[in-house]
């Protein structure tokens, strides 16, 4: 699972263009509305979409009315979600390249491949259930076939806490072939909330840092190479038994609740005849 704190570590896209065009345009001589300004600037298109909105996909845009061989990267997000909702693993391997980066920040290492990518995404289909679908709140569209979309999870038609999340695609397409997605990155919202003291906490090791500036830069350079060890040695350890607890937890009250709903529908019937 992602820490919120884990956010001041990534950024959203490591393409200069899509980062500059976040900035807020200035003014300019001719008095020129900001409004105007902003959308010629930001090259951003948001796609309209409906709040609890399920992922569905049909073989036609619904938009147009055009074929699947003219997909928008929205569109073709779209049909990512819809093909996991409904667990179909051969069309999730179309939309996927050979050679995708997936990485989700709620692991230690990112899914190299399309093979890692489909033992991931079955995995997740697997966990979900039947009930449980994804859906999608906004998607919106930047420059070079990037995509950007805000969504949760839910069950019967009822929102998952701690589900919500945003993900970051990067898709191309190889002559006249239907776009596949190259990049995906995940950020998953945390069940710990850490507020304030996640603040506290960054202000003081960035003080540190700024105090032995060389010790800093040892310490960021051989990063990827400790912090999974580190991780492995001493978090891991002490961080399984809790979710291990967790699991337990969760289980014995599904049960339970189960062991209730059998018990009143059995009354019911009672009471009926």
């Amino acid at each position: 699972m992602a820490f919120s704190g884990q956010l001041l570590q990534h950024s959203v896209w490591s393409k200069a263009e899509f980062t500059h065009t976040l900035s807020i345009p200035p003014l300019k001589a001719n008095h020129e509305s900001v409004t105007k300004v902003s959308q010629r600037r930001l090259k951003i298109r948001g796609i309209k979409s409906k709040y609890n909105c399920l992922v569905t996909f049909s073989m036609l845009n619904p938009e147009n009315g055009t074929s699947m061989n003219a997909c928008s990267p929205s569109d073709t997000i779209k049909k990512f979600y819809s093909s996991i909702n409904s667990k179909d693993m051969n069309q999730l391997a179309l939309l996927i390249d050979k050679d995708c980066f997936f990485d989700d920040f709620s692991y230690t290492k990112p899914f190299q491949g399309r093979k890692e990518a489909l033992k991931f995404l079955g995995q997740l289909t697997t966990c979900m259930g039947k009930n449980t679908k994804f859906y999608i709140e906004n998607i919106y569209e930047g420059v070079d076939l990037t995509t950007v979309v805000n969504w949760h999870l839910e069950w019967n038609k009822k929102q998952v806490p701690f589900t919500r999340g945003c993900s970051c695609y990067e898709l191309s397409r190889e002559g006249d072939q239907e776009l596949v997605i190259k990049k995906a990155q995940v950020i998953l919202e945390s069940p710990i909330k850490p507020g304030s003291f996640a603040l506290e906490v960054f202000q003081k090791v960035i003080s540190v840092c700024d105090a032995f500036p060389e010790a800093a830069e040892w310490l960021f350079l051989m990063s990827p190479l400790l912090l999974p060890s580190i991780y492995n040695i001493a978090l891991h350890t002490s961080i399984r038994p809790i979710l291990s607890c967790y699991h337990k937890l969760w289980s014995f009250i599904v049960a339970f609740l189960t062991l209730i709903y059998t018990i009143l529908l059995f009354i019911i019937k009672k009471f009926q005849e």
